[in-house]
């Protein structure tokens, strides 16, 4: 285990509940993380792991599950590719980490994959309203030709709950999200960003207060990212002094950037309290998943405080 082992673990523990220890009512923490659907784990696909056992479900599993309920400790988590939901993380979800919960599994029109987001709140905090599958393959609908069809036929969706926060009868519309991965696809992803946009605009009663969590596969400097922040949101991840994201979500030999995002909708947030620290990359190895990181996507979260005229 060497450099990852129990001490860094609580110490990670510990700076993750810092903030929230005594924060206000008015102040929750929102997390958003690819925790690596099993279904796309092959050795050969992640040959810079080591020990192989790394990539294996079960030790996976409870490493996914420390880190979520003992480490970050978020009251709404946005997760992608989370695979098995009825058998592996719904028990889980509802029993052990005590949250509600509403999945959407991706359709399989280009494959057969049956990983999917979902959205978990505390239920102390939050109490649920609605929820709304999104599935950008409605994007092809709009389309004349079956070239152009295909084209948007990426089985790429999104959930969406509009949750009440008890505290300050606040709705708040919570999105997770996970876009196209393919970078030739530019176009693809944009498309999906606005369409997400409009379909949440349409639906939710609480369109001004919306955060978006989510794997949007998009560099900071991409046409995604921009049309999020031209269309009046705000990343929450960027620290306002340097006006930065994280320097990386996605690590690996060949490609480490960020590609998620917590967006919010602006004008109801007071501020954020807290943004949870990203490992340093010398204890991240060769890339991940590696010792203490059980996806290639590491979480990233924040404590978001709500302005307190509206309690």
């Amino acid at each position: 285990m060497s450099l990852f082992c129990s001490a860094a673990a609580a110490a990670a523990a510990a700076s993750a509940s810092q903030s929230l220890s005594s924060s206000s009512a008015s102040v929750f923490r929102m997390c958003s993380y690819n925790v690596l659907a099993q279904c796309y784990v092959k050795s050969e696909w992640f040959h810079w792991t080591t020990p192989k056992s790394l990539l294996k479900w079960k030790q996976r599993k409870e490493q996914l599950r420390v880190k979520l309920k003992e480490e970050i400790k978020a009251d709404v988590f946005c997760l992608q590719e989370v695979d098995e939901f009825e058998s592996e993380w719904k028990e889980f979800i509802e029993n052990e980490m005590n949250m509600g919960v509403f999945y959407k599994q991706r359709t399989q029109k280009s494959n057969k994959k049956r990983d999917g987001s979902l959205v978990c709140w505390n239920k102390e905090k939050f109490e649920l309203l609605s929820t709304l599958g999104v599935e950008f393959n409605e994007l092809a609908s709009t389309k004349e030709n079956e070239e152009e069809k295909k084209e948007y036929e990426r089985d790429c969706v999104a959930a969406c709950v509009m949750l009440l926060h008890k505290a300050s009868n606040v709705p708040i519309t919570c999105v997770s999200t996970h876009l196209y991965w393919d970078p030739s696809k530019a176009h693809v992803k944009l498309k999906q960003a606005e369409y997400l946009r409009e379909e949440v605009k349409r639906w939710s009663k609480a369109e001004d207060n919306v955060l978006i969590g989510g794997d949007f596969n998009s560099l900071a400097t991409s046409d995604v990212y921009k049309s999020m922040i031209d269309n009046d949101y705000v990343s929450l991840m960027r620290d306002e002094e340097t006006g930065r994201e994280p320097e990386y979500t996605n690590v690996t030999p060949s490609f480490t950037e960020t590609i998620d995002y917590i967006f919010a909708s602006k004008n109801w947030i007071e501020k954020v309290t807290h943004r949870g620290e990203i490992k340093s990359r010398d204890l991240l190895f060769d890339g991940c998943p590696c010792e203490g990181e059980p996806s290639d996507h590491l979480p990233i979260y924040c404590d978001i405080e709500l302005k307190t005229a509206n309690a």
